[in-house]
Order: structure tokens, then C-alpha cells, then sequence
């Protein structure tokens, strides 16, 4: 289904305001380009307070650009690309790149065409994602697999069985993941044609620039990993995940065996 007009208006008041995240340690530099909201602009310079504040006018203009991409099956360069601001994150060597935190400012436009998109929510909750599942999954969180892992202990403990355990450390997770084989992931969970190709359109063709001191670097093509600071790229990072989890267990029949 091709985005509604009350989609529109709902994606758009869902568009963060009135927070300034980590705004404590953002450079002064980097802060006064803000907006009012506390959140940076994107390449546009247009902040979210132009679309939450704005009229009829332009929201049938909103949707009438969101129908046409639908129907063309292409979205603008610009809800692709993305600027990334990096903030030293207060410890280690700061000429060391992995002791700064990039943050992507992307076109409040885009974001919310990545809102109405994500619509993929509401199908994963029909049973798709893996009881194990609590990342990114609404109403789940770390409590929940806290009481998991303190119920498996002692349930272990009670009879007398072995229990091993695994603890991962996904090192830049969702910067390394394979974009061929998330859209056959995501096929694979059924998710509708047009909707994986209009994700996909989001994400070919990536381009991003690093600002620095106020100076922008020249634009690097992005072929991996899920779009940062997109509302979709939890949802994604989920999907491949749980596959992920469900071949591993298709792989090792009955547990871990000593």
C-alpha cells in the first residue's frame, strides 16, 4: 500500500522534538548549527519543527511526493545521504577514530518516508522475531532476558545439569551488515516487494560526508551495514539477527553438547 495522508501526519508528529541528546557533550561548534529542538540539521538545514508546525499546504505536497516515489519505486539522493558529526567520547587518544561516536544527521524528510516504511513493526510482532528475541522489540527489554538467563540458571542448578553460557560482543554490529543478504533475509520473512525494494532504494547509492571543525569532507559511497540514525535500522539489525539465531539452531539439533 502506497503511503496515507494520515500516515503522513502521524510520522511527522513522531518526528523527535524538544530532546538534546548527549547534548552535555556535544562540541560548541557543533551545537550552536542546532535548532531549538536541541536536534542538528541535515545537509537541508531544515528542522523538524517546519513540518510538526506546518500546514495543509505542505503536508499534501509531503504526500503527493512520498505517492510518487512509491509509484516510481525511487526515492531523492538526498533521504540517502547523510552527514556525519563525530564527538570525542571523553577517554583514550582523541587522534584515534574508535574513541570518537559518529552521529548521522539525515533529512527530516527522509525520516519521516522511513516512518510511514516502517511498518515492518507491526509484521514482525505476528510471530516473525523469535521468543528469544528482546533487542529493538517492543515491550521487551534487558529485564527480560535478565529473568531468562536467572530462571535457566536456576531451573539448571535445581537439576543438577550443565549450563553453558555465551556472551557476545557485536563490535559495530550494524555497520557490518551484508545489504545482498538482508534482502533475501527479508523475502524470506515474507515482507511485501514493493516495501523491501523502497528500503532498498534507501540504501543503494549511499553516499555520506564527515564534518570536521566546519570543514565537510568529500562524499564516500556506503555499501554496508544499515542506514544510522534511520528509524528502520533497528528493525532491520532484528530481522538479520533472528535469522541469524535460527540457522545457528538449525544447525546444532538438541542443544550444546559437552
Amino acid at each position: 500500500m502506497p503511503p496515507s495522508l494520515p500516515e503522513t501526519i502521524r510520522a511527522v508528529q513522531q518526528i523527535a522534538s524538544g530532546k538534546a541528546p548527549g547534548s552535555d557533550v556535544i562540541p560548541p561548534e557543533v551545537y550552536k548549527h542546532g535548532i531549538s529542538s536541541g536536534k542538528a540539521p541535515a545537509s537541508d538545514a531544515i528542522p523538524p519543527e517546519v513540518y510538526k508546525h506546518s500546514g495543509p499546504r505542505l503536508m499534501a505536497e509531503l504526500i503527493t511526493l512520498f505517492q510518487e516515489m512509491w509509484r516510481q519505486g525511487q526515492v531523492p539522493q538526498d533521504f540517502k545521504d547523510a552527514t556525519i558529526v563525530h564527538l570525542y567520547k571523553r577517554k583514550g587518544n582523541r587522534q584515534l577514530c574508535d574513541n570518537h561516536r559518529g552521529i548521522s544527521l539525515l533529512t527530516i524528510a527522509g525520516k519521516i518516508f522511513a516512518r510511514i516504511l516502517n511498518r515492518l513493526n507491526g509484521h514482525l510482532e505476528q510471530g516473525l522475531l523469535p521468543e528469544s528475541q528482546c533487542g529493538f522489540h517492543r515491550h521487551r527489554g534487558t529485564t527480560d532476558i535478565i529473568f531468562t538467563a536467572r530462571q535457566l540458571q536456576k531451573k539448571c542448578h535445581e537439576m543438577r545439569t550443565h549450563l553453558d553460557t555465551t556472551f557476545v560482543d557485536l563490535t559495530k554490529a550494524s555497520n557490518t551488515i551484508n545489504r545482498d543478504g538482508l534482502w533475501k533475509v527479508m523475502q524470506k520473512f515474507g515482507c511485501p516487494e514493493r516495501f523491501t525494494h523502497m528500503v532498498r532504494q534507501l540504501h543503494d547509492g549511499m553516499m555520506v560526508r564527515v564534518t570536521d571543525n566546519g570543514t565537510v569532507s568529500e562524499a564516500v559511497a556506503v555499501t554496508n551495514g544499515v542506514e544510522q540514525g534511520c528509524v528502520l535500522a533497528p528493525t532491520l539489525f532484528s530481522l538479520m539477527f533472528s535469522a541469524m539465531q535460527m540457522d545457528a539452531y538449525c544447525s546444532a539439533p538438541g542443544g550444546v553438547n559437552r
